[in-house]
């Protein structure tokens, strides 16, 4: 195992990565990058030996844990991350510590504290990179949300299998040594609360798409669930499993021993106007600089492309559109760059922050095509399982595929938009609500593309069959 100086050399420059490709940076080049951001959740990344638990106690690890289960009873948990502000980190945006009571007021507690991503692409680059680096924040986060919820005595760390084998490795290691020390088992700490977490793999994924399993919603509920257990059909949607699942991502549960240790007005005091807290996002597509940048809540658009790019400012004047939280986030024009990104401000415009992934698009893109690819994903997520999502958005996809191949009919538009909007008013869950955002937002904002095709003509000069004679390939990080 490395020591947790070995660990910066090899880490240095490890969150410019994007696949399998490093970007290696000269050191000062990368310290001025982590300088112009905000770094709470990811402070240790690269700092600390994430195989070793006493490097992670040295900087501060699990005395949040040992705080609260000594010094604070459960109820003291919950009014300090409320009163903090923080929410989860994920598309719903919900308050944490709002949730936290109301589940501690039900009849019967949750079986089981869940750590999944239940996003898309961009949360999966986020995740996966906040557990290969830093798995004991995790563990420790989850613990600290089991007791402060009435004493949860069990925990899943759902893990896709494209994050074997290093995150995998990395969290079987911490959580071994976390037992060891008991930081997790019975008794914790020689206090009355006893919690164990549990690594799950994806299962049966023989039938999924290879590509794209780490982006399958559907496969966190097959981990969970053996698929032929009534149970899993039972409860399709995650918003309906509150009896047996109390599930948040691996950002939010890190956030918790942050303040915990700091308290709630350092961490009201991070973000930008009324926001409180720091955000990872994903900053990926038309960039020389795909990465994870985190920085305050409230920052805007304009602000990530800075703390990316430096003093290199030409890169906005280039930009079209950007697509916010994933594929199930909206399109929206570059004139956008100056609003604040936090739950409160998109939701007064019914955008989402969503997983914090933004793809930067210039005129090479046509947006049409990128609607197109963003439903397939969410087709491929809905799956099987949910019939009414995946029949309506491969509805979608047949209009959307005959405007690009220059088939499109007069009044596909608006059957478009009428069809997209009753999906989104008739959903019976949060993914059917967001499912048709790409659709409706770039309609909306872009329509005179979308027109374009109508005419048989691309002006990204993109769709091979618009553009006789020419072909070419749009290459977005994914």
């Amino acid at each position: 195992m490395m020591n947790g100086e070995k660990m910066r050399t090899y880490t240095a420059d490890y969150y410019l990565t994007h696949g399998s490709t490093i970007r290696l940076m000269e050191a000062n080049a990368y310290k001025e990058f982590i300088s112009r951001q905000k770094r709470e959740v990811m402070k240790n990344c690269g700092l600390i030996n994430p195989e070793d638990l006493e490097d992670y106690r040295q900087h501060e690890g699990f005395k949040a844990l040992e705080k609260v289960l000594t010094k604070m009873p459960p109820e003291k948990v919950v009014a300090e991350v409320k009163e903090a502000g923080l929410r989860d980190r994920g598309f719903g945006g919900q308050l944490t510590g709002e949730k936290w009571a109301a589940y501690r007021q039900v009849q019967h507690l949750p079986h089981y504290i869940v750590s999944a991503r239940l996003g898309g692409p961009g949360e999966a680059w986020i995740e996966r990179t906040l557990l290969e680096s830093n798995p004991f924040a995790l563990i420790e986060g989850m613990a600290i949300s089991a007791y402060a919820l009435g004493g949860v005595s069990k925990g899943i760390i759902y893990i896709p299998s494209a994050y074997k084998p290093l995150a995998f490795r990395r969290l079987h290691r911490a959580l071994e040594a976390a037992r060891a020390r008991r930081y997790l088992g019975r008794n914790i700490l020689a206090q009355p609360f006893s919690f164990d977490i549990e690594l799950r793999e994806a299962v049966n994924e023989d039938h999924l798409p290879k590509e794209n399993d780490p982006f399958i919603c559907g496969e966190c509920a097959r981990a969970l669930f053996n698929p032929e257990e009534e149970q899993y059909e039972k409860f399709p949607y995650v918003e309906e499993w509150p009896k047996l699942f109390y599930i948040n991502n691996a950002e939010t549960y890190m956030n918790i021993p942050l303040i915990i240790n700091k308290g709630a007005d350092w961490f009201k005091s991070l973000g930008k106007g009324k926001a409180a807290g720091t955000k990872i996002y994903a900053l990926t597509g038309k960039t020389s600089h795909p990465c994870l940048v985190e920085a305050p809540l409230g920052s805007t658009l304009a602000d990530l492309i800075k703390m990316a790019e430096g003093e290199e400012q030409g890169l906005l004047e280039n930009i079209k559109a950007f697509q916010l939280g994933g594929a199930a986030g909206g399109i929206f024009p570059a004139r956008f760059q100056n609003i604040p990104l936090d739950f409160d401000s998109l939701g007064h415009l019914g955008w989402q922050v969503g997983s914090g992934y933004i793809v930067l698009m210039d005129e090479s893109v046509c947006l049409v095509d990128m609607t197109r690819y963003s439903l397939s994903q969410l087709a491929a997520e809905a799956g099987e399982r949910c019939h009414p999502c995946a029949k309506a958005i491969h509805s979608v996809l047949a209009i959307l595929n005959r405007l690009i191949k220059g088939f499109g009919e007069a009044g596909d538009l608006e059957t478009l938009e009428i069809f997209a909007k009753r999906v989104h008013r008739e959903a019976r869950c949060s993914f059917g609500k967001l499912v048709m955002t790409p659709l409706l937002t770039s309609l909306r904002y872009f329509r005179h593309e979308y027109e374009s095709h109508l005419r048989k003509s691309c002006p990204a000069r993109f769709c091979k069959d618009l553009v006789p004679g020419t072909e070419k390939v749009i290459k977005l990080a994914a």
